[in-house]
């Protein structure tokens, strides 16, 4: 082949790439194809109620794309989002005259503490953890560490009603720092056996979080956790946390510990207290001293 040929191949090709390059593919609903799907497949029921319904959300799914299934979760997400998003710009016409089913009080603390523990790791809304098939999977098993066959409508549910009461907002200071941190739970009997390695437990900084199927019990810091929760368990120096945990036998205690990295501002004093007030402040652990 001559080199004149070769350019004329090489422009052919360029030329082709304006064509295809940044185009939609077809898969990606259309927002007609979106709000019609609500109005044929809403059941009159509310956007919110076909996020946090399986069998709601499927048949909405379904007529969007009957082929969704081998989309991916991306795609779901994706579109999920964009129905939240024309529900907020007020671009559905159908009304929403169906409620979903009652809760159960007892679960919305649970419900806080399983949704908190995703946010603060992957940093999203709450919208786009509900509206993402992996992150509501992982909420689910953040539920279910915290006590067992937990209807998953319940759980989602709660979120929302907290959504709705800001009391679920992201700590300010968990938003402007970049923290370095990892997350992690912990049953009690889990940590105990753990302390007991010296390196299973970071003798790093972090904040830990007492909690159990009632909601948060005592959030402290330590410039070294593996003593710190050492000194909790064995005969805490907080009176009142020393007091539930050896009145509580039952295993619903679990710890979450936030560990910070050597490079973490946390390492500071004074950063690391900010943390841990802001965590106080909003997540109201009812057994730390009120100043």
């Amino acid at each position: 082949m001559s080199i004149f040929s070769s350019r004329r191949s090489f422009v052919f090709l360029i030329l082709l790439v304006p064509a295809t390059f940044g185009a939609e593919p077809e898969s990606r609903a259309t927002d007609d194809s979106i709000t019609k799907a609500f109005q044929e497949a809403s059941g009159g029921y509310s956007v919110d109620e076909i996020v946090i319904d399986d069998l709601l959300r499927t048949n909405w799914l379904t007529a969007v794309n009957p082929s969704w299934r081998s989309l991916g979760d991306d795609w779901q997400k994706e579109t999920l989002l964009r129905l939240v998003s024309l529900r907020k710009a007020g671009k559905l016409a159908a009304k929403s005259a169906k409620r979903g089913r009652a809760i159960d009080e007892e679960i919305v603390p649970i419900a806080e503490i399983a949704a908190r523990s995703v946010l603060d790791e992957h940093n999203v809304s709450s919208d786009e953890m509900l509206c993402d098939p992996r992150l509501r999977a992982q909420l689910q098993t953040a539920a279910d560490s915290i006590a067992k066959d937990l209807d998953p409508y319940e759980i989602r549910k709660a979120i929302l009603r907290l959504r709705k009461t800001r009391q679920l907002r992201p700590e300010l200071v968990l938003r402007i720092v970049d923290w370095d941190r990892s997350i992690e739970v912990l049953t009690q009997q889990e940590l105990e056996d753990a302390l007991k390695t010296s390196d299973r437990i970071s003798h790093g900084a972090g904040v830990y979080l007492f909690r159990d199927t009632t909601g948060y019990l005592y959030i402290g810091e330590a410039l070294d956790l593996h003593v710190r929760l050492s000194q909790h368990l064995q005969s805490s120096d907080r009176l009142a946390l020393r007091n539930y945990l050896d009145t509580i036998a039952d295993g619903s205690v679990t710890i979450e510990l936030h560990t910070f990295g050597p490079k973490s501002p946390a390492n500071e004093l004074a950063i690391r207290r900010a943390y841990e007030s802001e965590m106080i402040r909003s997540r109201e652990p009812r057994l730390n001293v009120r100043p």
